[in-house]
């Protein structure tokens, strides 16, 4: 009996149910109108009908948004909102026309239009691959790291992973606010030589530390501390 105990809890952590995901950042389409209240992220196909769960102040500033810059009834604008899907099957049908969505959307905040905002989402991240280009304004001369230039790769669930020019890396990204950090961060152990090994320290030290994170127009991803200012341009895979 103990034991059947023991592997239900293990399959309680090890594969959560939870109806609802984290409270994160996206970017995406806002519909409204008479029968239209709905948000859908870019980081997906899916779209979610505004949860009763929302304040009234962030309806209010949604309706406001609406109204300033969408030309027509129930055109979308593109904003970027804070907040958490509740993909409950119950809590969606119990309201109407949401249950012809894929779940609800909690807005706890908003930071306004895509087009006024520069603050990183997790939908900007995920998905994408990036190449160093350049530490400090220095461009990164593949020749001097055989060839082997640090990359950075965001994939489900913000799991951070790449090559730092001669080990491999891994760990848990996280955002908070306009933060960036990988915490913690796993290599491998191979032996570098000293030009890999300096980069390979800076990246890491940067990683771990709470670094400014920024994307310019041309999709190159900016961190920055206090010390250190690494550019990565957008390579995504080809499949």
């Amino acid at each position: 009996m103990k034991k059947l105990v023991a592997f239900i809890l293990f399959l309680s952590v090890v594969f959560p149910t939870w109806a609802s995901d984290q409270i994160l950042r996206y970017r995406g389409q806002y519909s409204l109108g008479h029968e239209v209240n709905v948000f859908c992220p870019e980081i997906n196909s899916q779209c979610y009908w505004l949860s009763p769960e929302t304040t009234q102040q962030q309806r209010q500033q949604l309706k406001q948004l609406v109204k300033e810059n969408a030309d027509k009834a129930y055109e979308a604008i593109c904003v970027v909102l804070e907040g958490q899907i509740n993909r409950d099957l119950a809590a969606k049908q119990a309201i109407g026309f949401a249950a012809n969505y894929d779940g609800l959307f909690i807005v706890s905040r908003l930071y306004g239009l895509c087009d006024e905002t520069k603050i990183v989402t997790q939908g900007d991240l995920q998905h994408h691959r990036w190449i160093l280009e350049s530490i400090n304004g220095n461009k990164i001369v593949a020749a001097k790291l055989d060839g082997k230039i640090p990359e950075l790769e965001i994939g489900e669930q913000m799991m951070a992973s790449g090559h730092l020019g001669c080990n491999r890396f891994q760990g848990k990204a996280d955002l908070r606010e306009d933060r960036f950090i990988i915490d913690p961060v796993a290599t491998t152990r191979m032996f570098c030589k000293p030009e890999q090994n300096n980069i390979e320290l800076l990246l890491l030290q940067v990683f771990a530390l709470e670094s400014t994170i920024s994307i310019d127009v041309d999709n190159n991803l900016i961190l920055k501390t206090a010390d250190s200012s690494l550019i990565f341009r957008l390579q995504d895979r080809v499949e």
